[in-house]
């Protein structure tokens, strides 16, 4: 069951091991990322953050779809996109979700900035409203301890 699914451009960092994972329970942590599951180098390392009583797998976009809505997981799954418009494909493959995390959204190029941790540019923006319109919640908090923030697009 996936219990939390966040957007962090950095994909897995300490807030993620040190501070989500205990607050939510999870015992498996899924990033879903198509240039992280095509790299090895990059699919290990990630990978090797787990431990006994956490899982830590990577796979492509698609292959997190078919895979956590083709078996009946039993672990708490996190879930981990580095960019909305992943957490949108993932939407669009059949996984239906309620809410949505954002940790850490940087185009600081050409974005708008929501917090020093969320700067969006117009696709982001058009992904939110996207979101929202499908009754999609959308929390923006880089770690449990801080207050929760909505977004309304």
């Amino acid at each position: 069951m996936v219990i939390l699914i966040r957007v962090d451009d950095r994909l897995l960092h300490g807030q993620i091991i040190c501070s989500w994972v205990p607050f939510i329970k999870a015992d498996s942590l899924v990033v879903a990322s198509d240039e992280a599951a095509s790299d090895s180098l990059v699919s290990e390392i990630i990978s090797a953050c787990g431990c006994n009583e956490l899982s830590v797998i990577v796979k492509s976009v698609a292959d997190t779809a078919a895979y956590l809505n083709g078996e009946a997981v039993s672990s708490r799954v996190m879930l981990v996109v580095g960019e909305l418009r992943d957490a949108m494909r993932l939407y669009d493959l059949g996984m239906k979700f309620s809410s949505i995390n954002l940790g850490n959204i940087h185009h600081e190029d050409d974005g708008r900035v929501i917090t020093p941790s969320i700067i969006v540019n117009r696709e982001d923006e058009a992904h939110l409203r996207r979101f929202r319109d499908l009754g999609v919640s959308i929390e923006i908090r880089d770690i449990p301890r801080n207050e929760s923030r909505s977004y309304v697009p």
